[in-house]
């Protein structure tokens, strides 16, 4: 049997630097509540570290009847790609509507989005990551969007459903989704090919059989189990696939501590120990340089590293939905979504401004599918020019299922990450690491809910 002999780890040190797109995940969640898919969203989209000011597009913003400040983190290469979407926006309504962009890490975003808003010096309009909106909603620092919504003729159905029905909290929409980022396979058609295969695999066992038919063929392994990020995400979509849930619907009480759960997180082990077609202790982003050198037949990553696969000399990839680990379908899927931070006097033309501009945006949003995104308005995911991109409609053909929209859902669901990176390590068993995640995500939930009820 052929194998890689020199890598049983991939250190820091050999790693890759790329760039692809998000969110995922940057601190999501309110204050304290935190999960890691920004953050390493934003290591994807290769982030610098300080935040930038900028006018898109060949217009006198001084010429400007109303001058809109539009805050996001798309510090990445996905940033040049909303600026020309802004910059043809102004250019289309100058003298009348300027979009001034903000931009920023996404850990520096939700650091000072409360700030601002506490001191009357919030942006028009933002960006916000899907399970953070809740809690914001919550300690009342965004708008509500029903009347502004209805004005500009959006409707349920014209939105993916599932994204569209998330941006919701407590009976009053507080999103407007635009995109949908979802995990998603990606495998090496080359590899699969020496293998005698031409298509990806649907299912776990099908994982496994090419798996090992890829290493007894080749030199690569079949998969790279990561220890860190994004393995949660992954333990997500297998909980999900063997008919899991995450938390309770207030997001107070753990319920992925479950037989479901145990199974789910057990397949994730038993590719590394038991099948043996993935290195074990894989250190972070090491599956991602196993994969762009060609050492790894298949990879369980973000939609977002689309463009840094695609910008990789002699890699020869495909997309497609995440193998079914259960007898169910689903799979992780985060969204961005826009909002209006509170203001301390509301002012209906600038607040009419900010819904023509995202009214804009969400009808060019295959511009923005071209980041690494699926969009999330049903005119554009049907549209031929979204379906002409390849990997992204590959990507979107799979059942999305966000978090529940709860404030205290990151408290409870947070410490599944480094109960997933312990099991798969073997520091713990999958049904010890999730109890103990249980507990932990339990208590943490409790204190937020009794320092906001103070």
């Amino acid at each position: 049997m052929k194998k890689l002999t020199a890598l049983s780890a991939v250190t820091l040190g050999s790693l890759l630097l790329f760039t692809a797109c998000q969110e995922p995940e940057q601190p999501e969640g309110e204050g304290d509540n935190s999960t890691e898919a920004a953050e390493n969203e934003e290591a994807a989209e290769g982030n610098g570290e300080e935040s930038t000011e900028d006018t898109p597009g060949d217009v006198d913003v001084d010429a400007a009847e109303i001058v809109l400040d539009f805050w996001n983190g798309f510090t990445g290469p996905d940033g040049e790609d909303i600026n020309n979407i802004i910059a043809d926006f102004n250019e289309m309504h100058e003298g009348e509507i300027a979009v001034r962009t903000q931009t920023m890490p996404w850990e520096n975003f939700y650091d000072q989005f409360r700030t601002v808003v506490a001191n009357d010096e919030a942006p028009d309009i933002a960006i916000m990551h899907l399970d953070s909106i809740a809690g914001y909603a919550q300690n009342d620092t965004l708008t509500p969007l029903d009347d502004l919504v209805d004005d500009i003729g959006f409707e349920d159905d014209d939105f993916i459903e599932e994204v569209w029905q998330a941006g919701e909290f407590e009976g009053s929409r507080y999103g407007i989704p635009l995109d949908v980022h979802p995990l998603g396979l990606f495998y090496n058609i080359d590899l699969l090919e020496e293998a005698g295969y031409s298509e990806p695999p649907e299912t776990y066992d099908e994982l496994v059989e090419m798996s090992l038919a890829v290493q007894e063929e080749t030199d690569a392994y079949g998969i790279a189990m990561p220890v860190f990020w994004p393995s949660n995400m992954i333990f997500y979509t297998s909980l999900m696939s063997h008919g899991g849930e995450t938390v309770s619907e207030d997001g107070l009480t753990a319920l992925y501590n479950s037989p479901e759960g145990e199974e789910a997180l057990q397949k994730m082990v038993d590719l590394v120990y038991e099948h043996e077609v993935s290195p074990a202790d894989v250190q972070a982003d090491g599956e991602v340089t196993l994969f762009r050198q060609g050492n790894s037949a298949f990879h369980i990553n973000g939609i977002w590293m689309i463009a840094g696969f695609e910008d990789q000399e002699g890699l020869n990839f495909g997309s497609a939905p995440v193998p079914n680990f259960g007898d169910e379908e689903g799979v992780w899927a985060g969204s961005h979504n826009f909002v209006l931070p509170k203001q301390e006097e509301e002012d209906p033309e600038r607040q009419e401004a900010a819904m023509e501009f995202i009214e804009f945006v969400t009808e060019n949003g295959v511009d923005w599918a071209k980041a690494g995104q699926v969009p999330a308005s049903y005119s554009v995911l049907e549209s031929e020019e979204f379906q002409e991109l390849e990997h992204q409609y590959n990507i979107s053909q799979q059942e999305f299922i966000f978090p529940p929209t709860s404030p205290y859902y990151d408290d409870t669901w947070g410490p599944t990450g480094p109960a997933v990176d312990e099991a798969m390590l073997q520091q713990m068993t999958p049904d010890e690491a999730l109890e103990r995640a249980a507990r932990e995500g339990e208590a943490n939930a409790e204190q937020a809910a009794s320092e906001h009820s103070d």
